[in-house]
């Protein structure tokens, strides 16, 4: 009979528990705390603003905004900005920026309004709705208290980030004339270039365009940082190259720096080989390329209609390393990178650049062994006098790498620079006579 007492009495209780429950549930429910009136009054400079990628660190946007309401003795107000796509619960916001005692604006650039509209993965060139707010959180009271909000809206456009070219310009190049400066490569929009290229002694700046020698970026302090110059009053120093060679130049026109690196040599030899070659596949008379500097090689010659590679020593039994693309039959014009092939690889890897017949004639290759690539330039066909009875020189012979064969492949070139009817030819002969 206790028993039963007993069970009746642990079921009564459990009955009454989630009547407890919800009575402290539908208490804790009713415990609100009002938001703050917003007596900041958070204002942006434009309510429509359109980003423009010529005015790039030049201000696009402010927001300003007054005290917020002092909420007793003994409590700081410590201002957090935040901005986000408009309607989001600020979800994807920028980090919270704490403003500076004393501070009621802050400020952001063309660039760095596009940046952010990137990030939010806004279509270049479309508008958005983007939302704004400036909080004031209390700290030191008794008690919590909510901060202080205020917030506003606007729209954006933005802009395709459309390439922004440096040149280097200078007598340690082609001279002091902008029309004949050197195009660097843009690494990072509108920020970080590099240029690898042989430099003479002499001196060098870097420009804008091929239109101007202002505005430019020359010496600052030292030979590692900037200075930017609108216009040329005079004072402007160079930098100056005192060693002939390959050079590798990195400029942060935003940082002001500049880094440059003398790489060490690679390679002592360069040879062509191939079909497409005047040496065709005997690899003894392989075409030797000129050393023009430190890193770079330069073949300059005929090729033809057929294959080539760069082997590094020259063997009876093929048993060397190369210089190959890293696609083979790979045309001028296409991937311009180049890799080492040891001698262990090259049976699994034999890969060539392929040049088509409408694709011979007289070249110029430039290779890189620092940034590892290849340069075609191929060079306009010049017209012969019509009034020469001679129309084209050939060599032959055993100082040739094409021996007696036939047909003739070492042609002269005709040099209208020259007395009429010169041909030159520029080269190695062999040993032999």
């Amino acid at each position: 009979m206790q028993l039963i007492i007993m069970k009746n009495a642990i079921k009564n209780i459990l009955m009454t528990l989630p009547f407890v429950i919800m009575g402290c549930q539908d208490e804790t429910e009713r415990i609100t705390l009002d938001s703050p009136q917003d007596t900041m009054g958070l204002k942006v400079s434009s309510s429509d603003v359109v980003l423009n990628q010529d005015l790039g660190n030049e201000e696009a946007i402010s927001f300003t905004w007054g005290s917020a309401a002092n909420r007793g003795e003994g409590t700081k107000l410590t201002y957090y900005f935040k901005m986000d796509m408009a309607d989001n619960n600020f979800e994807t916001s920028i980090a919270k920026v704490e403003i500076p005692e004393g501070v009621q604006s802050i400020s952001y650039t063309h660039k760095e309004m596009n940046a952010l509209l990137s990030g939010w993965k806004v279509t270049a060139g479309e508008t958005a709705m983007l939302e704004a707010e400036i909080i004031a959180e209390v700290s030191g009271g008794s008690v919590y208290m909510k901060p202080e909000i205020s917030k506003v809206q606007f729209s954006v456009t933005g802009y395709y980030i459309a390439a922004r070219d440096l040149f280097i310009v200078g007598s340690a190049v082609e001279g002091m004339d902008a029309t004949k400066s050197l195009k660097m490569n843009e690494v990072l929009s509108e920020q970080k270039y590099e240029w690898g290229g042989h430099l003479k002694q002499g001196d060098f700046k870097f420009i804008k365009s091929r239109t101007s020698l202002t505005p430019s970026y020359t010496r600052g302090s030292d030979n590692n940082t900037l200075v930017y110059n609108e216009t040329d009053d005079g004072t402007e120093t160079l930098f100056h190259i005192d060693t002939e060679g390959y050079y590798f130049i990195t400029v942060d026109v935003e940082k002001l720096t500049i880094a440059s690196e003398y790489p060490e040599n690679k390679y002592e030899k360069v040879w062509a080989i191939g079909d497409a070659t005047p040496a065709g596949w005997t690899i003894m008379n392989a075409v030797g390329l000129t050393k023009i500097n430190n890193i770079q090689f330069v073949y300059e010659g005929d090729l033809y209609g057929g294959h080539l590679k760069f082997p590094l020593e020259l063997r009876e039994d093929w048993n060397i390393p190369y210089l190959m693309p890293k696609t083979h039959d790979t045309e001028p014009g296409g991937d311009n990178t180049m890799e080492y092939v040891e001698k262990e690889k090259v049976e699994t890897h034999d890969y060539k650049w392929k040049i088509t017949e409408s694709q011979a004639g007289s070249y110029k290759i430039i290779l890189d062994t620092y940034l590892m690539e290849i340069t075609f330039e191929k060079k306009p066909k010049i017209e012969i006098p019509d009034n020469l009875p001679i129309k084209a020189v050939w060599m032959t012979g055993d100082a040739t790498v094409t021996k007696w064969n036939t047909p003739f492949k070492i042609a002269f070139l005709y040099n209208p620079d020259e007395k009429e009817g010169t041909f030159v030819w520029e080269g190695h002969p062999t040993q032999e006579k």
